[in-house]
């Protein structure tokens, strides 16, 4: 194998999506600094890459200092789905350093893990905590010739090295080991106001090209769940983009004569409106047409659970469990005081890849945004969202709730309007004393549409839309008066 080939391999850390954030994985014959607060999940990250490893059939070395003892490490592991009984004394040794390290001799504690590399040829090593063994081995300028020392073996090593450590940020622009190092990873916590999400960032990554900013994840039986940050698709070259011309049925008699033939294909729709207006059942009927013609369609909701939407479409004779069953349909639910943002819309995406999706509703934008820290990562988030589902294929409609109820000329779009293709709002209009619901197209982008504002019926087969408000000034507002 050339010099230029063994630098380019990288190992699998056991989870592809970290393994994209990585930009393929941990490039061989590295050293790489896990840094994060306690608890974070950085020995857990580098167990389950090393029982991934060992699955493999590759060596792996695991040396404890004064952090963990190795039984105790391994009664905790014994929960996880990736844990290994076979394995261990087999591919994955663990070896503690704590007797060594309590002598103060760098030297040996040196010659005790180069000695069992170089008998082992391991794949990958990994020493916890690497902090703990500086703290106790001695003097600064000690620690720093044992450092330097370390990553002169580690360069001749075939393996990838993981040194971990509860470390600050002060230390980490300080400390020999971050200056040497070819990686530096850090874990964290984000607290905001009672929820605690988890967060990943690769600050340093010498040989691959990872992909910047703080990564989500989660900790569960399966181990570490990671949910890269959502970002816009990149553009392929030769890539086909959807014609205008190119429609898209909307399910609702009359709104299709709105749009000039229907929405177009693998375009994006904010539909906005009050409490009550129809939206929820608008992106039924939307996902409904589009079973009909063997379009299957994914509803993300964040409001009314599974049951709840059955349970609705029921009342109008429409079966959901049916088309779930016959795959023309899937609904996924998540409580939005729960959500984590860009996991929710990483799982989205797989949804939709799973299911071979071209229609999507999410149900509702404003509910997303609970889960969303700033305005800003909202409009972002939504961007993204709407450009990743047109890359796929897939025709998509974003459900928002506006507080307005009569009075008011409200057109924006709620600030997201620029993610967006095409803008449909309903709204309650007050005529003669009674409460009407009204429909207009507010944008639609390359299409010839009805400016008007149409009458909303509710039927006992769904939404229609009917005439025009005729012989009637300010219908916008909500408060008409006849001409």
């Amino acid at each position: 194998m050339s010099p230029e080939a063994l630098a380019m391999e990288s190992l699998s850390t056991g989870s592809a999506a970290f393994d994209r954030i990585l930009g393929g994985g941990l490039p061989v014959r590295s050293l790489t600094v896990i840094a994060g607060e306690p608890g974070a999940g950085k020995s857990l990250f580098a167990l389950q890459a090393l029982f991934h490893l060992a699955a493999q059939g590759r060596k792996c070395l695991y040396f404890t200092t004064l952090s963990e003892p190795s039984l105790k490490l391994i009664h905790h592991m014994q929960k996880f789905s990736f844990f290994d009984q076979a394995a261990i004394g087999t591919q994955l040794a663990f070896i503690d350093l704590g007797a060594v390290i309590r002598g103060k001799d760098a030297d040996a504690a040196l010659e005790a893990i180069v000695d069992r590399v170089e008998r082992e040829e391991p794949t990958m090593v990994v020493i916890d905590s690497f902090k703990a063994m500086r703290e106790i081995l001695g003097d600064a300028q000690t620690l720093r010739l044992f450092v330097y020392d370390l990553a002169v073996h580690i360069s001749g090593w075939g393996a990838a090295t993981l040194l971990i450590g509860e470390y600050t940020e002060a230390e980490m622009a300080q400390l020999a080991e971050f200056a040497i190092a070819d990686g530096i990873i850090r874990f964290g916590t984000n607290r905001e106001e009672l929820t605690a999400v988890r967060q990943v960032e690769v600050l340093k990554l010498r040989g691959a090209n990872p992909i910047s900013g703080r990564h989500f994840f989660e900790i569960g039986p399966g181990g570490l769940t990671f949910f890269p940050r959502v970002r816009s698709p990149e553009v392929q070259s030769g890539t086909t983009v959807a014609s205008f011309a190119d429609r898209v049925p909307s399910g609702i008699p009359g709104l299709d004569g709105m749009l000039d033939g229907g929405l177009p294909r693998c375009a994006s729709t904010v539909i906005e409106g009050g409490t009550g207006t129809g939206k929820t059942l608008l992106g039924l009927q939307f996902l409904l047409e589009g079973a009909k013609r063997g379009e299957p369609g994914v509803l993300l909701t964040l409001e009314e659970t599974s049951d709840q939407l059955r349970g609705i479409a029921h009342g109008f004779g429409w079966d959901l469990q049916d088309l779930e069953l016959r795959g023309l349909l899937s609904i996924c639910h998540v409580s939005p005081v729960e959500l984590s943002t860009d996991a929710f819309l990483n799982q989205a995406l797989s949804l939709v890849e799973r299911t071979g999706a071209r229609r999507a509703v999410l149900d509702s934008l404003t509910s997303m945004g609970l889960g969303v820290p700033s305005d800003r990562r909202f409009k972002e988030l939504t961007y993204a969202m709407a450009k990743h589902f047109r890359a796929r294929g897939v025709t998509f409609n974003m459900n928002m709730e506006i507080a307005e109820l009569l009075g008011s000329a409200q057109l924006s779009g709620h600030g997201v309007s620029f993610a967006a293709d095409n803008v449909v709002q309903l709204k309650y209009v007050e005529l003669d004393g009674r409460l009407e619901r009204g429909i207009s197209v507010l944008k639609a982008r390359g299409v010839r549409h009805a400016t008007e504002v149409r009458r909303l019926l509710f039927t006992p087969a769904g939404l229609e839309v009917g005439a025009p408000y005729e012989g009637l000034r300010g219908v916008l507002t909500g408060l008409p008066t006849r001409l």
